[in-house]
């Protein structure tokens, strides 16, 4: 496989608070029950590969983040040729959606482009659920032949057609307004032939309204000049306060504002106002760092988990419970507690020695190997004393009285500090464990390396508590001193009320300024509203002048209604139209445009035929694709028929009704899918749906409860196809069938608790 999702970690993304989990090579089978939050895994990927809040079962992003939470993200650890690439998409609470490349903010495009490059998608094909199979069944052949052209991909011989349809829609468009203009210009033709005819009523026209224009232009001209005179003697009295005695006063008082100020700011009070700030502050850090402290421990307990017993076990009246529920480490001791107890930790432990045989008798039908220590027969022996141990390290866990005997049993090594302090004198004396989880057997064999729990794990967990632990400290005596501090500063201050005095008068002398410049302002304004006037009215007059010059050839005509006569002049004007003394030559303009117009036409002619050739060219092309996809897909699921039932066929054909499915059943008669049982019907669906990812091939499927309508032997043979797959591409699938789980390479389990979702991590063994 040339990439897949090496590791996916989900923090505060929907039922997980935290969690990493690995996606080793082969078919992987997520199980758990319903509620658990399994189906979340699948949303996690779906959501770095870009799918929205609601295909995500949430009205909004901020939806999908864990509640009581402010943020979350989801991250995917991608191999690719043994590269590894890790892409992040993170939440906020305001519902913007990040993503982080390797550590660098990227947009979605960016992050989209390489999960592309890398031959992730996100369609039907690649996220398979019961519902799609479904679906698939319960399509009518009419349908599935949207399904034949989607695999076929002749999305893009639809667009050419498309785009070959609007361009003939156009050019049809083109022909008929180039028609409508041909008829345009033969008109024009037969309208230049009648122009001279009102040349002269034009003319006759065009002399009067010059009278009656000269007439009102003089008239307007009059009464411009009247204008002009009353503006020049128009006057304004100035009614203005005295602004700048009431400015030197605002000054005057602002500068005693700022020293009052300034005195003020110095004043403990102001210096009280801040440390209380300063405390607050501090108290929330405090809060932030006691809540990653209880995480940390939280995180810590989770790491010795309990082994899961059947229920059996629990509901024998002689159990008291495994090993690490009875148990265990005081704060700082997990290491050699871990290393000591080992596998012993999922040890059952009961009563009597009748009740471990009764509980042994019940396991014989159970997978596994399970120890059962009873309390009444076991007798432990007490180490010896050695000198500059630490002691026995049972002395350093925490369990009730009535187990002391199977504490010393299986917690009997001495402790010791480092390796060093185990010389060769001391072997063969006692069993010994350091604080590091090396453990020095008595017949002188030393256990080292990383043990099957994380101790690297647990030592970090412990470094980050001490350091947070300090920091909680530091930041508890800074409270203290501050609060000290605080106790010995005055509440009010006497130049407060003055200060607040003092700021009214200020606020009030500036109104009044304000004022008093506004009606400054004003006279301004309206002094030089005038100007601009007188200034307009000249470049009118003169205007007026230069129109009037340029008619001086021409006499006023004076009318009752010139106002109305040269609109009664105008519409006539409009009616004729205008005139051309000119008509046969332009005559023979307009021949020379409608003889190009009609090449035009000439031309989309031929251009509508080009593109109806085009389009039959471009439907042939499309036949021939989905007739070349019909052919590999109905031989890839008659592949897939043979590998699901263990033999028969399967084959697609296109007919008057649609896309007919129709497999023969080893030793049965071909028969179309509606005559199958549902069983049958759901695997003939799934080989389809593999089918077309053979022809449209992704490094990644996942199947979400596809078999839930399946029988067990069914669940068998849907599990083998899936299993022959994941040779190809990383599959992974969800299920509650054990007939499917039993065929996965790796199974992955998920609970629910404490409104949590966990992952536990299942051996095929175990389970």
């Amino acid at each position: 496989m040339k990439a897949a999702i090496d590791s996916i970690q989900m923090v505060n993304f929907k039922s997980f608070s935290r969690v990493t989990i690995p996606l080793p090579p082969g078919l992987i089978a997520i199980t758990g029950p319903n509620g658990s939050g399994k189906s979340n895994i699948l949303d996690a990927i779906a959501f770095v590969m870009g799918w929205r809040a609601r295909r995500l079962r949430a009205s909004r992003l901020e939806h999908l983040v864990r509640k009581g939470s402010k943020s979350g993200y989801v991250a995917l650890t991608l191999n690719n040729s043994s590269e590894k690439v890790k892409i992040i998409r993170e939440v906020r609470p305001n519902g913007e959606s990040v993503y982080r490349i390797n550590g660098k903010r990227s947009s979605a495009n960016d992050a989209f482009d390489l999960l592309s490059e890398l031959g992730f998608v996100t369609d039907k094909y690649t996220f398979v659920t019961q519902g799609d199979i479904t679906s698939i069944v319960e399509m009518s052949p009419k349908d599935r032949v949207r399904l034949l052209e989607e695999i076929s991909g002749v999305a893009e011989y639809d667009e050419r057609k498309a785009r070959a349809l609007e361009e003939l829609s156009k050019v049809d468009q083109s022909l008929r307004e180039i028609s409508i203009m041909l008829r345009e210009r033969k008109r024009e033709l037969d309208r230049a032939l009648s122009e001279i005819e009102t040349l002269k009523e034009r003319r006759r026209l065009e002399a009067r309204l010059r009278g009656i224009k000269k007439y009102l232009l003089l008239k307007k001209l009059d009464d411009l000049n009247r204008r002009l005179d009353y503006i020049e003697n128009f006057k304004v009295e100035e009614d203005l306060d005295d602004i700048d005695s009431l400015r030197r006063e605002l000054e005057d008082k602002e500068a005693e504002l700022r020293k009052l100020e300034d005195l003020v700011r110095e004043s403990p009070v102001r210096k009280r106002k801040q440390l209380e700030a300063d405390i607050s502050s501090l108290r929330r850090q405090r809060k932030a760092l006691e809540e990653a402290i209880n995480a940390k421990k939280e995180e810590l307990s989770v790491l010795v988990r309990e082994r899961v017993v059947p229920n059996v076990v629990e509901e024998d009246p002689s159990f008291l419970g495994i090993v690490s529920q009875l148990i265990t480490p005081l704060e700082g001791y997990e290491i050699p507690y871990l290393a000591v107890g080992g596998n012993r930790l999922n040890d059952i432990v009961v009563e009597d020695l009748e009740g471990a045989k009764r509980i042994a008798r019940k396991l014989r039908k159970y997978k596994g190997r399970f120890r059962i220590i009873p309390m009444d027969v076991i007798r432990p022996r007490d180490p010896p004393s050695i000198v500059g141990s630490m002691g026995p390290l049972y002395r350093f866990l925490k369990y009730d009285k009535r187990f002391e005997s199977l504490a010393k049993l299986l917690f009997n090594a001495i402790l010791m500090n480092d390796l060093d302090d185990i010389g060769k004198d001391l072997v063969g004396k006692a069993r010994f464990v350091t604080m590091r989880g090396e453990i020095f057997e008595r017949e002188g064999s030393l256990l080292a390396g990383k043990p099957e729990r994380d101790m690297e794990r647990v030592n970090k967990i412990r470094r980050d508590l001490s350091l947070l632990e300090n920091d909680l400290k530091k930041i508890s005596e800074e409270i203290d001193k501050k609060e000290e501090e605080i106790s010995s500063l005055p509440e009010i201050d006497s130049n407060l009320n003055r200060l607040k005095s003092l700021r009214e008068t200020v606020y009030r002398l500036r109104r009044e300024y304000e004022k008093a410049l506004y009606r400054r302002r004003q006279y301004i304004a309206k002094m030089e509203e005038i100007s601009e006037e007188k200034g307009m009215i000249k470049e009118k007059v003169k205007s007026l002048k230069s129109e009037l010059k340029k008619m001086s050839d021409v006499d006023p005509l004076e009318v009752a209604d010139p106002i109305g006569e040269i609109a009664s002049i105008q519409a006539k004007l409009r009616i004729i139209g205008p005139a051309n003394l000119r008509a046969e030559e332009e005559y023979e303009s307009r021949k020379r445009e409608y003889d190009l117009v009609r090449r035009k036409y000439e031309e989309f002619s031929k251009r509508k035929e080009e593109i109806m050739e085009l389009i039959k060219r471009i439907d042939g092309e499309r036949e021939n694709i989905i007739a070349e996809t019909l052919r590999k897909l109905s031989e890839a699921f008659d592949q897939e028929i043979r590998i699901i039932f263990g033999g028969g066929s399967g084959s697609l054909e296109l007919t008057d009704r649609g896309l007919e499915m129709r497999i023969r059943l080893p030793e049965k008669k071909p028969v179309s899918i509606d005559s199958l049982s549902g069983g049958e019907k759901s695997l003939s669906a799934i080989a389809f749906i593999l089918a077309a990812q053979r022809l449209r091939p992704s490094p990644l499927y996942i199947f979400d409860e596809a078999d839930s309508m399946l029988d067990g032997v069914n669940c068998k043979r849907y599990a083998k196809a899936l299993k022959e797959l994941s040779k190809e591409a990383q599959v992974i699938v969800i299920s509650l069938k054990k007939e499917s789980l039993e065929e996965a390479d790796h199974l992955i389990g998920v609970t629910m608790r404490d409104g949590q979702s966990k992952i536990v991590a299942i051996s095929k063994e175990a389970a």
